[in-house]
């Protein structure tokens, strides 16, 4: 005869005083993401230029994502693995981590509250999602992570780990590449073609303006952007 499964609510799961007070303090930070990106927002006067908008705003997530490790890395030493750390560390660290995704959001935002014209929709439609998919891996991992703190026996049941003593549970965050990047990367290439192509046929007696960077520079630079973005995947 095969013995009954144990049911998670006859388990008793105590966990350290850091864990309890970290899931406090996450969960309200992905909520708040979530409802960030659903957010109405009032338009701006700001048009949004394909060139010159890529290029900051691959910039914002570019630096994002490079906060993104040493604030999980924070997480484990100051709030999971701190026997001495009280609520108000714990805190602080989990809002350090919430000014990264802040970084996500504020980007996000400011992009939604654009406006473009038919030169432009292609581009900031596409950044958008790119936005999204961050925000919400972060969010999923959030709510993963805080739903294995508030419920450590179901969740435990759910990966099928056998239960006994000592059990360390891994919530991993996995942080995938935007399906939108592959469009942008395409974006780029044609407007590098376009401009290369331009300047071929310009006139040649006007002298350039050497007080900024030039077409090619700043496409140069977001065509980088999003190959570092990409890098930090890998």
């Amino acid at each position: 005869m095969v013995p009954p499964a144990p049911n998670p609510n006859d388990v008793v799961c105590v966990l350290s005083s850091q864990a309890n007070f970290l899931g406090a303090a996450l969960a309200p930070i992905a909520r708040c993401a979530r409802q960030a990106l659903a957010q109405r927002v009032v338009r701006s006067e700001h048009e949004f230029v394909t060139i010159d908008d890529l290029s900051r705003h691959m910039g914002v997530i570019q630096l994002a994502l490079t906060h993104l490790l040493p604030r999980l890395q924070d997480l484990m030493t100051n709030a999971i693995c701190n026997k001495g750390a009280g609520a108000v560390e714990v805190g602080r660290t989990a809002g350090r981590l919430e000014q990264v995704l802040s970084e996500f959001v504020d980007g996000y935002l400011d992009a939604k509250a654009s406006h473009a014209g038919p030169d432009g929709r292609v581009a900031r439609t596409l950044i958008l999602g790119v936005y999204r998919h961050h925000i919400r891996e972060i969010c999923d991992w959030l709510d993963e992570l805080v739903e294995a703190i508030t419920h450590p026996a179901s969740a435990i049941q759910k990966r099928g780990i056998a239960m006994s003593a000592n059990l360390e549970l891994t919530v991993v965050l996995n942080m995938t590449i935007p399906q939108e990047m592959a469009k942008l990367h395409a974006l780029v290439k044609k407007l590098l073609y376009l401009t290369e192509t331009i300047n071929e046929t310009a006139p040649r007696f006007e002298q350039p303006n050497t007080s900024e960077p030039g077409i090619l520079g700043r496409i140069g630079a977001l065509s980088f952007g999003i190959g570092v973005t990409d890098a930090v995947f890998g």
